[in-house]
């Protein structure tokens, strides 16, 4: 560990360096706090690449006590719980077993519409805001948190970890450049806990490959998702409708990042078919946050990308004057190499900077991924005292792939039609005396040129 702050109990910060890699890691939350990476486009001094000019690559703020007092609203760089992602209205219904007759009933379960009207990443006092058990493993950082039966309004008590590597890249010949931040999530019943539960852990990092403090955002970035051949398209409050559909179907061109894309331009497109805005409007609406200098100090110009007043093209289900942008769930073809678990890990996506010479590639064996990029972010919240260097985050300026089960998933039941496509991404159940959660997600940061 590297420091300690003082709370209702401590917050532990830690640190993994490997190849001129370093993370820092808070048991707040059980989050990424910092990723430094050097600019890979820079050669190298002649004192070593260990002493070349790196950037912090992930959005946090300034410190524990700040993340604390602020409650983490954006999430930033934390596990989120105990369910990710949105449940419409708030409500969920799961069989269990009752203890006066030991039959099975469905019961339902009411959570906190924290993202009114639904519920969002376990709520107001989710797993980011909780202060995790944390020790030193090996090599490794593990974390610990106990939920217990009635969490968030959540049934059965819940021990979930998880825990953090920094290791070599195996693909790699140059095994001295770059490292693999490999994550990975495991969730039990307690003892004794006869009540089944809901469980799907992300980890909600918003990357920028520039600088958390780039003034342009993640506008000049690219972004491929190979393995993403279709998506679930949303309604007005972002609940999917339990569609899956192509992102090569006519009406869904701003989907597709089978090839890669620059951003802006990805943005662009998007604003046009998706948001409903004539091709000059998107383009100006892209050129005007480029242009705008307020990220990179504490002066919030709140300029903010929306749909226009009418709503959204037909079908997209884009309320009038909200904010726009990607938010949505990818599904991932699962074709690929396995975990240390034995659970199949697919390459969901590669994020790159060419100015910078940074890529991410990111696995998992989670069957979707969030793509997000920030469009919530207006300047002021959370405001720029409590953010890193005092900076204003605004729309646009981190990018998050949250690699999860689909959002509103929970099934009442494992009685599902074969047919289903969305339910084969369904949330996890956690029932006594059966498998335990498991969720694997590696970050691999290296120079996108090697």
């Amino acid at each position: 560990p590297i420091s300690s702050h003082d709370g209702p109990s401590p917050i532990r910060l830690f640190q993994l360096t490997l190849n001129n890699v370093t993370v820092e890691l808070s048991s707040l939350g059980a989050s990424i706090t910092k990723v430094l990476l050097p600019n890979y486009s820079q050669a190298a001094p002649a004192t070593g690449r260990q002493n070349m000019a790196r950037d912090d690559v992930v959005l946090s703020y300034a410190s524990p006590k700040d993340q604390y007092d602020d409650k983490n609203t954006p999430f930033f760089g934390a596990i989120v719980g105990r369910v990710a992602n949105r449940i419409i209205d708030g409500q969920f219904q799961l069989l269990q077993r009752t203890q006066s007759s030991d039959t099975l009933e469905i019961e339902t379960y009411q959570l906190e519409k924290n993202n009114s009207p639904n519920h969002l990443h376990g709520g107001f006092d989710g797993f980011c805001t909780k202060n995790w058990a944390a020790k030193i493993v090996n090599d490794t950082v593990q974390f610990t948190l106990i939920s217990p039966d009635g969490d968030q309004g959540y049934p059965g008590g819940v021990e979930v970890t998880a825990t953090y590597a920094l290791v070599h890249i195996q693909s790699k010949d140059n095994a001295d450049i770059g490292a693999n931040l490999c994550l990975t999530m495991h969730a039990s019943l307690l003892p004794g806990e006869n009540r089944a539960t809901p469980i799907a852990l992300a980890q909600h990092s918003y990357f920028n490959l520039a600088s958390h403090s780039s003034h342009r955002r993640i506008l000049d970035h690219t972004l491929h998702l190979p393995n993403c051949t279709k998506f679930t398209p949303l309604d007005n409050t972002s609940i999917p409708t339990r569609e899956v559909q192509e992102v090569d179907d006519a009406s869904t061109k701003a989907m597709d990042f089978r090839k890669e894309k620059v951003l802006a331009d990805a943005l662009i497109q998007y604003g046009e078919e998706r948001a409903g805005l004539e091709h000059g409007d998107a383009m100006n609406n892209v050129h005007r946050l480029l242009n705008d200098n307020a990220t990179t100090s504490n002066d919030a110009s709140g300029i903010v990308a929306r749909v226009p007043k009418n709503g959204g093209t037909p079908g997209a289900n884009l309320d009038g004057n909200s904010p726009y942008g990607f938010d949505h769930n990818y599904v991932i073809d699962m074709d690929s190499q396995s975990s240390s678990e034995g659970e199949s890990l697919c390459l969901a996506a590669v994020l790159s900077h060419p100015p910078t010479g940074r890529s991410l590639r990111v696995f998992t064996t989670a069957p979707g991924m969030q793509l997000y990029t920030s469009n919530y972010l207006d300047g002021k919240t959370p405001p720029s005292a409590l953010c890193k260097d005092g900076l204003s985050y605004g729309q646009w300026q981190g990018i998050c792939l949250e690699t999860q089960t689909y959002p509103d998933s929970v099934f009442p039941s494992d009685d599902i039609d074969s047919g289903d496509e969305f339910a084969k991404g369904r949330c996890f159940i956690l029932r006594p005396g059966e498998k335990d959660y498991f969720h694997a997600v590696e970050y691999e940061f290296h120079n996108m040129h090697d």
